[in-house]
Protein backbone atom coordinates (compact mmCIF):
# COMPACT_ATOMS: atom_id res chain seq x y z
CA UNK A 1 0.00 0.00 0.00
CA UNK A 2 1.59 3.17 -1.19
CA UNK A 3 1.47 6.32 1.60
CA UNK A 4 -0.13 8.06 -1.22
CA UNK A 5 -3.35 6.43 -1.00
CA UNK A 6 -3.67 6.87 3.36
CA UNK A 7 -5.72 9.90 3.04
CA UNK A 8 -7.82 8.35 1.11
CA UNK A 9 -8.55 4.94 2.74
CA UNK A 10 -9.02 6.80 6.08
CA UNK A 11 -11.19 9.01 4.40
CA UNK A 12 -13.33 6.11 3.27
CA UNK A 13 -12.96 4.07 6.66
CA UNK A 14 -14.16 7.57 8.36
CA UNK A 15 -16.76 8.20 6.47
CA UNK A 16 -18.12 4.81 6.77
CA UNK A 17 -18.29 4.50 11.22
CA UNK A 18 -22.04 5.62 12.33
CA UNK A 19 -21.90 9.00 13.92
CA UNK A 20 -21.24 7.71 17.61
CA UNK A 21 -18.05 6.06 16.17
CA UNK A 22 -17.48 9.25 14.37
CA UNK A 23 -17.87 11.30 17.87
CA UNK A 24 -15.76 8.66 19.79
CA UNK A 25 -12.71 8.68 17.64
CA UNK A 26 -12.66 12.50 17.16
CA UNK A 27 -12.61 12.67 21.04
CA UNK A 28 -10.12 9.85 21.61
CA UNK A 29 -7.61 11.54 18.92
CA UNK A 30 -8.31 14.90 20.76
CA UNK A 31 -8.08 13.21 24.39
CA UNK A 32 -4.37 11.52 23.22
CA UNK A 33 -3.11 14.83 21.79
CA UNK A 34 -3.92 16.71 25.02
CA UNK A 35 -2.79 13.76 26.99
CA UNK A 36 0.78 13.84 24.83
CA UNK A 37 1.12 17.03 25.88
CA UNK A 38 0.43 17.47 29.36
CA UNK A 39 3.20 14.72 29.80
CA UNK A 40 5.67 16.45 27.38
CA UNK A 41 5.59 19.53 29.68
CA UNK A 42 4.90 17.76 33.30
CA UNK A 43 8.14 15.11 32.73
CA UNK A 44 10.12 18.32 30.41
CA UNK A 45 9.62 20.63 33.73
CA UNK A 46 12.10 20.75 36.14
CA UNK A 47 11.00 19.99 39.92
CA UNK A 48 10.71 22.60 42.16
CA UNK A 49 11.92 22.26 45.25
CA UNK A 50 11.65 24.83 48.72
CA UNK A 51 14.95 26.61 48.67
CA UNK A 52 13.88 29.11 51.69
CA UNK A 53 10.82 30.34 53.38
CA UNK A 54 9.73 33.34 55.36
CA UNK A 55 12.02 35.39 54.24
CA UNK A 56 12.47 39.01 55.15
CA UNK A 57 12.38 41.41 52.39
CA UNK A 58 16.19 42.55 52.59
CA UNK A 59 17.20 38.28 51.92
CA UNK A 60 14.62 37.99 49.46
CA UNK A 61 15.67 40.82 46.90
CA UNK A 62 19.54 39.93 47.88
CA UNK A 63 18.67 35.60 47.22
CA UNK A 64 16.81 36.36 44.21
CA UNK A 65 19.38 38.51 43.19
CA UNK A 66 21.90 36.12 43.54
CA UNK A 67 19.93 33.32 41.54
CA UNK A 68 19.76 35.31 38.70
CA UNK A 69 23.87 36.33 38.51
CA UNK A 70 23.91 32.29 39.03
CA UNK A 71 21.10 31.69 36.27
CA UNK A 72 19.01 29.68 38.58
CA UNK A 73 15.26 29.11 37.49
CA UNK A 74 13.68 30.08 40.36
CA UNK A 75 9.73 30.64 41.64
CA UNK A 76 7.99 32.63 44.34
CA UNK A 77 5.16 31.56 46.53
CA UNK A 78 4.49 33.97 48.95
CA UNK A 79 7.82 35.02 51.04
CA UNK A 80 8.50 31.40 49.81
CA UNK A 81 11.84 30.98 47.13
CA UNK A 82 11.60 27.31 44.86
CA UNK A 83 14.40 26.39 42.68
CA UNK A 84 15.18 22.77 40.70
CA UNK A 85 15.35 19.77 43.11
CA UNK A 86 18.33 19.20 41.60
CA UNK A 87 20.34 22.60 41.92
CA UNK A 88 19.09 23.32 45.80
CA UNK A 89 22.23 21.68 48.03
CA UNK A 90 24.56 23.06 45.41
CA UNK A 91 22.54 26.56 45.03
CA UNK A 92 22.04 26.86 49.46
CA UNK A 93 26.19 25.64 49.83
CA UNK A 94 26.76 28.71 47.11
CA UNK A 95 24.17 31.60 49.10
CA UNK A 96 25.80 30.05 52.57
CA UNK A 97 29.72 30.72 51.15
CA UNK A 98 27.97 35.06 50.47
CA UNK A 99 26.45 35.05 53.51
CA UNK A 100 22.81 34.37 52.91
CA UNK A 101 20.49 34.70 54.06
CA UNK A 102 21.59 36.73 56.62
CA UNK A 103 18.40 37.15 58.77
CA UNK A 104 17.11 39.65 61.02
CA UNK A 105 19.23 42.95 61.37
CA UNK A 106 22.51 43.80 60.97
CA UNK A 107 24.86 41.49 62.52
CA UNK A 108 29.12 42.27 63.02
CA UNK A 109 29.27 42.52 59.02
CA UNK A 110 28.42 46.24 59.84
CA UNK A 111 31.93 46.42 61.02
CA UNK A 112 33.01 45.48 57.87
CA UNK A 113 33.32 48.84 56.67
CA UNK A 114 34.65 50.70 59.20
CA UNK A 115 35.11 54.84 58.04
CA UNK A 116 37.81 57.04 59.86
CA UNK A 117 36.90 59.60 62.15
CA UNK A 118 34.04 57.67 63.89
CA UNK A 119 33.19 58.95 66.78
CA UNK A 120 32.98 56.26 70.19
CA UNK A 121 29.15 56.91 70.21
CA UNK A 122 28.72 55.81 66.96
CA UNK A 123 31.04 52.82 67.34
CA UNK A 124 28.63 51.57 70.79
CA UNK A 125 25.67 51.91 68.97
CA UNK A 126 26.70 50.31 66.00
CA UNK A 127 28.28 47.26 68.41
CA UNK A 128 24.64 47.25 70.16
CA UNK A 129 22.96 47.12 66.94
CA UNK A 130 25.75 44.11 66.12
CA UNK A 131 25.30 42.74 68.96
CA UNK A 132 21.18 42.44 68.95
CA UNK A 133 21.17 41.16 65.30
CA UNK A 134 23.79 38.32 66.23
CA UNK A 135 21.33 37.47 69.03
CA UNK A 136 18.15 36.95 66.55
CA UNK A 137 20.13 34.90 64.63
CA UNK A 138 20.99 32.46 66.85
CA UNK A 139 17.70 32.46 68.61
CA UNK A 140 16.25 31.87 64.63
CA UNK A 141 18.11 28.80 64.89
CA UNK A 142 14.90 27.05 66.80
CA UNK A 143 12.94 25.35 65.02
CA UNK A 144 9.78 26.63 67.08
CA UNK A 145 10.80 30.01 66.33
CA UNK A 146 10.19 31.95 62.70
CA UNK A 147 11.81 34.79 63.79
CA UNK A 148 13.05 37.47 66.60
CA UNK A 149 13.51 41.28 67.28
CA UNK A 150 15.93 41.62 70.70
CA UNK A 151 16.38 44.94 72.49
CA UNK A 152 19.43 45.67 74.74
CA UNK A 153 19.63 48.62 76.80
CA UNK A 154 23.18 49.84 77.64
CA UNK A 155 23.60 51.24 80.96
CA UNK A 156 26.47 53.95 80.98
CA UNK A 157 29.22 53.90 83.24
CA UNK A 158 29.66 55.14 86.58
CA UNK A 159 32.68 55.88 88.46
CA UNK A 160 30.97 54.22 91.34
CA UNK A 161 29.83 50.80 91.68
CA UNK A 162 27.02 51.65 93.31
CA UNK A 163 25.56 54.43 91.09
CA UNK A 164 25.59 52.12 88.13
CA UNK A 165 22.25 50.13 86.63
CA UNK A 166 22.15 46.61 85.64
CA UNK A 167 21.61 45.87 81.84
CA UNK A 168 18.26 44.85 80.23
CA UNK A 169 16.78 43.29 77.45
CA UNK A 170 13.75 42.47 76.03
CA UNK A 171 12.92 39.78 73.38
CA UNK A 172 9.90 38.85 71.31
CA UNK A 173 9.72 35.69 69.54
CA UNK A 174 7.45 35.24 66.64
CA UNK A 175 6.47 31.69 66.34
CA UNK A 176 5.70 29.21 63.83
CA UNK A 177 1.94 28.26 63.78
CA UNK A 178 0.81 25.20 66.41
CA UNK A 179 4.80 25.05 68.09
CA UNK A 180 5.54 26.79 70.97
CA UNK A 181 8.64 27.06 73.31
CA UNK A 182 8.85 24.81 76.17
CA UNK A 183 10.40 26.13 80.03
CA UNK A 184 13.44 24.46 79.52
CA UNK A 185 13.98 26.39 75.93
CA UNK A 186 13.37 29.73 77.53
CA UNK A 187 15.40 29.42 79.80
CA UNK A 188 18.04 28.70 77.74
CA UNK A 189 17.45 31.38 75.67
CA UNK A 190 17.06 33.72 78.65
CA UNK A 191 20.83 32.18 79.65
CA UNK A 192 22.25 32.24 76.03
CA UNK A 193 21.05 36.26 75.89
CA UNK A 194 22.30 36.91 79.62
CA UNK A 195 25.75 35.41 79.02
CA UNK A 196 26.11 37.22 75.48
CA UNK A 197 25.76 40.94 76.90
CA UNK A 198 28.06 42.34 79.77
CA UNK A 199 26.61 43.00 83.14
CA UNK A 200 23.36 41.45 82.42
CA UNK A 201 22.02 39.08 84.76
CA UNK A 202 19.06 36.33 83.83
CA UNK A 203 16.41 38.19 85.76
CA UNK A 204 16.34 41.46 83.94
CA UNK A 205 15.40 39.17 80.67
CA UNK A 206 11.94 39.35 79.17
CA UNK A 207 10.93 37.28 76.65
CA UNK A 208 7.45 37.43 75.64
CA UNK A 209 5.76 35.68 72.53
CA UNK A 210 3.53 37.37 69.60
CA UNK A 211 0.26 36.12 71.15
CA UNK A 212 1.66 38.34 73.81
CA UNK A 213 2.39 35.54 76.27
CA UNK A 214 5.14 36.32 78.66
CA UNK A 215 7.39 33.51 78.87
CA UNK A 216 10.16 35.04 81.00
CA UNK A 217 11.31 38.07 83.66
CA UNK A 218 6.92 38.16 84.99
CA UNK A 219 8.46 39.31 88.19
CA UNK A 220 4.97 39.61 90.10
CA UNK A 221 5.32 40.25 93.77
CA UNK A 222 4.33 36.88 95.62
CA UNK A 223 2.07 39.18 98.28
CA UNK A 224 -0.62 40.08 95.04
CA UNK A 225 -1.46 36.41 95.32
CA UNK A 226 -1.21 36.36 91.20
CA UNK A 227 1.62 33.68 90.62
CA UNK A 228 3.86 33.82 87.90
CA UNK A 229 5.74 31.51 85.54
CA UNK A 230 8.26 30.28 87.44
CA UNK A 231 5.46 29.20 90.24
CA UNK A 232 3.29 27.36 87.82
CA UNK A 233 6.37 25.39 86.58
CA UNK A 234 7.42 24.59 90.17
CA UNK A 235 3.56 23.36 91.36
CA UNK A 236 3.71 21.29 87.87
CA UNK A 237 7.07 19.80 88.01
CA UNK A 238 5.87 18.61 92.15
CA UNK A 239 3.02 17.27 90.76
CA UNK A 240 4.83 15.38 88.10
CA UNK A 241 7.10 13.93 90.29
CA UNK A 242 4.85 12.77 92.79
CA UNK A 243 2.73 10.87 89.71
CA UNK A 244 5.90 9.64 88.65
CA UNK A 245 6.69 8.39 91.95
CA UNK A 246 3.14 6.65 92.49
CA UNK A 247 2.85 5.03 89.13
CA UNK A 248 6.44 3.34 89.25
CA UNK A 249 5.70 1.75 92.86
CA UNK A 250 2.50 0.59 91.23
CA UNK A 251 3.87 -1.09 88.39
CA UNK A 252 6.03 -2.95 89.59
CA UNK A 253 3.77 -5.28 91.05
CA UNK A 254 0.88 -4.64 88.73
CA UNK A 255 2.48 -4.61 85.61
CA UNK A 256 2.67 -1.85 83.22
CA UNK A 257 -0.60 0.32 81.71
CA UNK A 258 -2.71 -0.98 85.09
CA UNK A 259 -2.66 2.29 86.56
CA UNK A 260 -3.70 6.01 86.27
CA UNK A 261 -2.48 8.86 88.68
CA UNK A 262 -3.11 12.44 88.65
CA UNK A 263 -1.92 14.30 91.43
CA UNK A 264 -3.51 18.10 92.17
CA UNK A 265 -0.97 19.78 94.20
CA UNK A 266 -2.21 22.95 96.13
CA UNK A 267 1.06 25.17 97.29
CA UNK A 268 1.57 28.03 99.77
CA UNK A 269 4.11 30.46 97.69
CA UNK A 270 4.02 33.35 100.71
CA UNK A 271 8.01 34.29 102.26
CA UNK A 272 7.51 34.42 106.13
CA UNK A 273 10.50 36.01 108.15
CA UNK A 274 9.69 35.68 112.00
CA UNK A 275 12.22 37.13 114.60
CA UNK A 276 11.36 35.96 117.95
CA UNK A 277 12.56 37.14 121.50
CA UNK A 278 12.54 34.32 124.78
CA UNK A 279 13.51 35.48 128.36
CA UNK A 280 14.68 32.99 130.62
CA UNK A 281 13.89 33.87 134.24
CA UNK A 282 15.39 30.34 135.89
CA UNK A 283 18.74 31.47 134.67
CA UNK A 284 20.55 34.51 135.44
CA UNK A 285 24.34 35.43 134.23
CA UNK A 286 26.03 37.99 135.53
CA UNK A 287 26.66 40.39 133.01
CA UNK A 288 28.57 43.13 135.00
CA UNK A 289 30.69 43.44 138.20
CA UNK A 290 32.37 46.30 140.04
CA UNK A 291 34.39 46.33 143.18
CA UNK A 292 35.48 49.67 145.11
CA UNK A 293 37.90 49.84 147.56
CA UNK A 294 38.56 53.06 150.21
CA UNK A 295 40.74 53.70 153.07
CA UNK A 296 41.84 56.63 154.84
CA UNK A 297 44.38 57.46 157.88
CA UNK A 298 47.76 57.96 159.14
CA UNK A 299 50.54 55.68 159.96
CA UNK A 300 52.54 55.73 163.71
CA UNK A 301 55.04 58.62 163.80
CA UNK A 302 56.68 60.58 166.88
CA UNK A 303 54.43 61.59 169.54
CA UNK A 304 54.76 62.76 172.94
CA UNK A 305 56.60 65.78 174.84
CA UNK A 306 59.70 66.58 172.67
CA UNK A 307 63.00 65.66 174.06
CA UNK A 308 65.66 62.93 174.95
CA UNK A 309 62.97 59.83 176.27
CA UNK A 310 60.00 60.68 173.73
CA UNK A 311 63.16 59.19 171.04
CA UNK A 312 64.18 56.83 172.69
CA UNK A 313 62.49 53.28 173.05
CA UNK A 314 61.07 53.40 176.26
CA UNK A 315 58.19 51.34 175.61
CA UNK A 316 58.16 49.55 179.51
CA UNK A 317 57.96 52.68 180.87
CA UNK A 318 55.59 52.74 184.05
CA UNK A 319 53.92 55.03 185.91
CA UNK A 320 51.66 57.90 184.40
CA UNK A 321 54.47 58.77 182.38
CA UNK A 322 53.93 54.97 180.38
CA UNK A 323 50.16 55.23 180.62
CA UNK A 324 49.94 59.27 178.92
CA UNK A 325 52.51 57.72 176.24
CA UNK A 326 50.30 54.47 175.39
CA UNK A 327 47.23 56.52 174.58
CA UNK A 328 49.04 58.87 172.71
CA UNK A 329 50.53 55.54 170.25
CA UNK A 330 46.74 54.77 169.94
CA UNK A 331 45.53 57.59 169.10
CA UNK A 332 47.92 57.90 166.38
CA UNK A 333 47.18 54.90 164.77
CA UNK A 334 43.13 55.19 163.95
CA UNK A 335 42.54 54.74 160.08
CA UNK A 336 39.00 54.54 157.97
CA UNK A 337 38.22 51.83 155.53
CA UNK A 338 35.36 51.30 152.97
CA UNK A 339 34.35 48.43 150.17
CA UNK A 340 31.66 48.51 147.44
CA UNK A 341 30.90 45.57 145.44
CA UNK A 342 28.02 46.43 142.50
CA UNK A 343 27.49 43.35 140.51
CA UNK A 344 24.90 43.06 136.95
CA UNK A 345 22.86 40.50 136.09
CA UNK A 346 20.94 39.49 132.95
CA UNK A 347 18.01 37.41 132.30
CA UNK A 348 18.73 34.46 129.70
CA UNK A 349 17.11 35.74 126.45
CA UNK A 350 16.94 33.68 122.83
CA UNK A 351 16.13 35.47 119.97
CA UNK A 352 15.55 33.71 116.83
CA UNK A 353 15.21 34.24 113.24
CA UNK A 354 12.99 31.82 111.38
CA UNK A 355 12.32 32.43 107.52
CA UNK A 356 9.12 30.52 106.96
CA UNK A 357 10.30 27.32 103.92
CA UNK A 358 9.19 28.93 99.59
CA UNK A 359 6.17 26.91 98.19
CA UNK A 360 5.00 24.98 101.67
CA UNK A 361 2.54 22.01 99.94
CA UNK A 362 -1.13 23.17 101.58
CA UNK A 363 -3.12 20.47 100.17
CA UNK A 364 -2.51 17.45 98.30
CA UNK A 365 -5.53 15.26 96.42
CA UNK A 366 -4.24 12.23 94.72
CA UNK A 367 -6.95 10.19 92.60
CA UNK A 368 -5.38 6.89 91.36
CA UNK A 369 -7.46 4.24 89.03
CA UNK A 370 -6.50 1.04 89.40
CA UNK A 371 -7.57 -2.41 86.45
CA UNK A 372 -8.33 -5.38 87.53
CA UNK A 373 -7.37 -9.11 86.75
CA UNK A 374 -8.16 -11.33 83.43
CA UNK A 375 -8.25 -14.92 83.41
CA UNK A 376 -9.09 -17.33 80.76
CA UNK A 377 -12.99 -17.45 80.24
CA UNK A 378 -15.01 -21.05 80.82
CA UNK A 379 -16.50 -22.08 77.35
CA UNK A 380 -17.18 -18.60 76.82
CA UNK A 381 -19.03 -17.38 79.83
CA UNK A 382 -18.67 -14.13 81.22
CA UNK A 383 -16.01 -13.18 78.25
CA UNK A 384 -15.11 -9.91 77.79
CA UNK A 385 -15.45 -8.48 74.08
CA UNK A 386 -12.05 -10.55 73.04
CA UNK A 387 -14.25 -13.47 73.69
CA UNK A 388 -10.83 -15.36 75.54
CA UNK A 389 -10.50 -13.65 79.09
CA UNK A 390 -13.21 -12.93 81.67
CA UNK A 391 -12.60 -9.59 84.05
CA UNK A 392 -12.03 -9.66 87.95
CA UNK A 393 -12.00 -6.85 90.03
CA UNK A 394 -9.55 -6.49 92.75
CA UNK A 395 -10.25 -7.25 96.36
CA UNK A 396 -11.07 -5.09 98.58
CA UNK A 397 -8.04 -5.66 100.92
CA UNK A 398 -5.97 -5.27 97.86
CA UNK A 399 -7.46 -1.87 97.39
CA UNK A 400 -6.68 -1.17 101.03
CA UNK A 401 -2.80 -2.12 100.46
CA UNK A 402 -2.90 -0.13 97.34
CA UNK A 403 -4.55 3.29 99.08
CA UNK A 404 -2.03 3.03 102.02
CA UNK A 405 0.81 2.71 99.72
CA UNK A 406 -0.58 5.44 97.61
CA UNK A 407 -0.52 7.96 101.21
CA UNK A 408 3.19 6.40 101.93
CA UNK A 409 4.17 7.91 98.51
CA UNK A 410 3.12 11.27 99.05
CA UNK A 411 3.26 11.58 102.66
CA UNK A 412 -0.42 12.13 103.28
CA UNK A 413 -1.36 14.16 106.08
CA UNK A 414 -4.84 14.59 107.64
CA UNK A 415 -4.31 17.59 109.38
CA UNK A 416 -4.10 19.65 106.11
CA UNK A 417 -7.09 18.20 104.49
CA UNK A 418 -5.03 15.70 102.21
CA UNK A 419 -7.36 13.46 100.34
CA UNK A 420 -6.48 10.01 98.19
CA UNK A 421 -8.87 8.47 96.17
CA UNK A 422 -7.88 4.40 94.61
CA UNK A 423 -10.84 3.22 92.60
CA UNK A 424 -10.99 0.01 90.85
CA UNK A 425 -12.08 0.42 87.16
CA UNK A 426 -11.64 -1.97 84.04
CA UNK A 427 -9.38 -0.14 81.38
CA UNK A 428 -10.16 -0.65 77.71
CA UNK A 429 -7.47 -2.82 75.57
CA UNK A 430 -5.38 -0.52 73.42
CA UNK A 431 -5.99 -1.29 69.76
CA UNK A 432 -2.29 -1.42 68.86
CA UNK A 433 -3.58 -2.55 65.30
CA UNK A 434 -4.44 0.99 64.62
CA UNK A 435 -0.95 2.61 65.55
CA UNK A 436 0.75 -0.12 63.46
CA UNK A 437 -1.38 0.60 59.97
CA UNK A 438 -1.02 4.20 60.83
CA UNK A 439 3.01 4.09 61.24
CA UNK A 440 2.87 1.86 58.24
CA UNK A 441 0.76 4.54 55.78
CA UNK A 442 3.16 7.48 57.25
CA UNK A 443 6.07 4.71 55.90
CA UNK A 444 4.54 4.36 52.45
CA UNK A 445 3.97 8.25 52.13
CA UNK A 446 7.44 9.12 53.03
CA UNK A 447 8.96 6.70 50.56
CA UNK A 448 6.51 8.08 47.51
CA UNK A 449 7.30 11.47 48.51
CA UNK A 450 11.13 10.47 48.48
CA UNK A 451 11.31 8.67 45.24
CA UNK A 452 8.41 11.17 43.30
CA UNK A 453 10.49 12.86 41.03
CA UNK A 454 12.43 9.92 39.34
CA UNK A 455 9.45 7.48 39.02
CA UNK A 456 7.77 10.22 36.78
CA UNK A 457 9.51 8.71 33.80
CA UNK A 458 7.86 5.46 35.10
CA UNK A 459 4.95 6.67 35.32
CA UNK A 460 4.89 7.97 31.88
CA UNK A 461 6.05 4.29 30.73
CA UNK A 462 3.37 2.57 32.62
CA UNK A 463 0.81 5.10 31.29
CA UNK A 464 1.24 4.07 28.10
CA UNK A 465 1.10 0.98 28.12
CA UNK A 466 -1.89 0.56 30.13
CA UNK A 467 -3.36 2.99 27.76
CA UNK A 468 -2.59 1.21 24.76
CA UNK A 469 -3.38 -2.36 26.47
CA UNK A 470 -6.88 -0.99 27.85
CA UNK A 471 -7.87 1.36 25.94
CA UNK A 472 -6.27 1.99 22.60
CA UNK A 473 -7.16 -1.75 21.05
CA UNK A 474 -10.08 -1.94 22.53
CA UNK A 475 -11.25 1.44 20.75
CA UNK A 476 -9.80 0.17 17.07
CA UNK A 477 -11.61 -3.18 17.67
CA UNK A 478 -14.72 -1.49 18.22
CA UNK A 479 -14.67 1.08 15.40
CA UNK A 480 -13.08 -1.32 12.62
CA UNK A 481 -15.81 -4.11 13.52
CA UNK A 482 -18.45 -4.50 11.03
CA UNK A 483 -21.49 -2.81 11.97
CA UNK A 484 -23.81 -5.51 10.75
CA UNK A 485 -23.18 -9.75 9.54
CA UNK A 486 -22.23 -9.38 5.61
CA UNK A 487 -21.78 -5.57 5.53
CA UNK A 488 -20.16 -3.54 3.20
CA UNK A 489 -18.28 -0.75 5.06
CA UNK A 490 -14.87 -1.90 4.74
CA UNK A 491 -14.50 -3.74 1.12
CA UNK A 492 -12.77 -0.71 0.10
CA UNK A 493 -9.80 -1.27 2.04
CA UNK A 494 -6.86 -4.21 1.34
CA UNK A 495 -7.79 -7.76 2.34
CA UNK A 496 -5.41 -9.46 4.35
CA UNK A 497 -4.47 -13.07 3.66
CA UNK A 498 -6.18 -14.60 6.14
CA UNK A 499 -9.60 -12.58 4.49
CA UNK A 500 -8.65 -13.79 1.00
CA UNK A 501 -8.06 -17.31 2.23
CA UNK A 502 -11.24 -17.19 3.92
CA UNK A 503 -12.56 -16.45 0.39
CA UNK A 504 -11.16 -19.28 -1.65
CA UNK A 505 -10.99 -21.60 0.98
CA UNK A 506 -8.47 -23.05 3.34
CA UNK A 507 -8.27 -26.97 1.29
CA UNK A 508 -6.78 -25.22 -1.54
CA UNK A 509 -2.90 -25.65 -1.77
CA UNK A 510 -0.51 -21.79 -2.05
CA UNK A 511 -0.44 -22.82 -5.96
CA UNK A 512 -3.81 -23.03 -7.03
CA UNK A 513 -4.41 -19.90 -4.56
CA UNK A 514 -1.98 -17.67 -6.42
CA UNK A 515 -3.71 -18.70 -9.59
CA UNK A 516 -6.97 -17.93 -8.32
CA UNK A 517 -5.93 -14.23 -7.51
CA UNK A 518 -3.84 -13.72 -10.45
CA UNK A 519 -7.30 -14.72 -12.10
CA UNK A 520 -9.43 -12.58 -10.41
CA UNK A 521 -7.66 -9.15 -11.42
CA UNK A 522 -4.89 -9.58 -13.99
CA UNK A 523 -4.86 -6.07 -14.77
CA UNK A 524 -3.68 -5.58 -11.10
CA UNK A 525 -1.16 -8.40 -11.17
CA UNK A 526 0.74 -7.51 -14.02
CA UNK A 527 0.91 -4.30 -12.79
CA UNK A 528 2.44 -5.50 -9.46
CA UNK A 529 5.11 -8.38 -11.14
CA UNK A 530 6.07 -5.22 -13.58
CA UNK A 531 7.16 -3.10 -11.09
CA UNK A 532 8.84 -6.53 -8.96
CA UNK A 533 10.49 -6.32 -12.32
CA UNK A 534 11.42 -2.91 -12.57
CA UNK A 535 13.07 -2.96 -8.30
CA UNK A 536 14.40 -6.11 -9.40
CA UNK A 537 16.30 -4.55 -12.42
CA UNK A 538 17.08 -1.62 -10.63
Amino acid sequence: MAISDFPTQAKTLFSSLTIAKRVTLIGFVAATLAGFIFLAFWTGSPDYQLLYSNLSPEDGGAIIGALKERKIPYKMSGNAIMIPSEQIHEARLDLASSGLPRGSGIGFEIFDNTKLGMTEFVQNVNYQRALQGELSRTINGFDEVESTRVHIVMPSKSLFLEDETPATASIIVKLRPGRWLKGPQVQAVVHLVSSSVSGLNPENVTIVDNYGKMLAGNKVDSQSGTPNSDQLALQEKIEKGMESRIQSMLEKPLGPGKTTVKVACELDFKRQERTEEKYIPDKNAVRSEQLFNESSGSEKGPSGVPGVLSNTAAGDLTGEAGKEKRGASEASESRFHKQERTVNYEISKVTSHTIEPFAAIKRLSVAVIVDGTRKPADKGKGADKGGQTVYVPRTTEEMQKLERIVKRAVNFDSERGDEVEVVNIPFEPLKVSETEEDQEAKGWMAYVEKYAPSGKNAFMGLFFILLFLFVVRPLIRWLTASPSKGGQALKQLPKTLEEMESEYGKSLPYRDKALALIDKDQDQNLALLKGWLNESEA
